[in-house]
């Protein structure tokens, strides 16, 4: 049976996902579900590329590197998750099947939801997002330790948080959304996927 499934989208950017649950047993699945490449703003020589990839994971209160699509464990706490996309837009998928044989019922949904974001001033555009979500059970994310996480996460990317303008939510369904900053009201929008709708 599926414990957790979760969707992350992004839109021409790299983005992050901190799960946190009761202790689970399980096997994890992150899937690259859909790739597609940018064909106009374009920087000289642009590199397409899109993975999707288990960072760290809290197993038994230890936290370990994963660096991989996949883990197994017992007493899965916390997963952290990167989607990379540079220059194009990207879907994964992330999975836990118990392996008990102890869970029943449809997967469960988080309690809590929280995403920092960091948009160009220019545009509007997300230059990175970072996502924190809470299951019953889990450990409470504070809104400064998704902050801290959030600007950990941007910076390898040679991202400077002075240079972009941030923005939280704890809007669910809004967090499981590509978004823009509209620069007249500033407020998060839907990015626009789809010029025809």
């Amino acid at each position: 049976m599926i414990v957790l499934t979760d969707t992350v989208n992004t839109w021409g950017y790299s983005g992050t996902v901190h799960y946190s649950h009761a202790p689970h047993t399980v096997v994890v699945q992150s899937t690259l579900a859909l790739h597609m490449e940018f064909n106009s703003n374009l920087p000289s020589s642009p590199q397409f590329r899109s993975y999707a990839l288990i960072r760290t994971a809290v197993v038994g209160g230890a936290v370990i590197t994963v660096n991989g699509p996949s883990l197994v464990a017992t007493g899965l706490t916390e997963l952290h998750l990167e989607l990379i996309s540079d220059n194009g837009a990207a879907v994964a998928v992330v999975n836990q099947f118990d392996t008990t044989g102890a869970f029943t019922g449809p997967p469960t949904m988080p309690i809590s939801v929280r995403m920092v974001s960091f948009h160009r001033p220019a545009n509007g555009t997300t230059a990175y997002a970072h996502t924190a979500k809470v299951y019953a059970g889990g450990r409470a994310i504070s809104e400064q330790e998704a902050v801290d996480t959030a600007i950990a996460g941007l910076r390898p990317l040679g991202l400077n948080p002075a240079d972009l303008v941030m923005k939280v939510t704890t809007d669910a369904a809004r967090a499981s959304r590509p978004q823009r900053l509209d620069l007249q009201t500033n407020e998060l929008v839907d990015e626009v996927t789809d010029a025809r709708s």
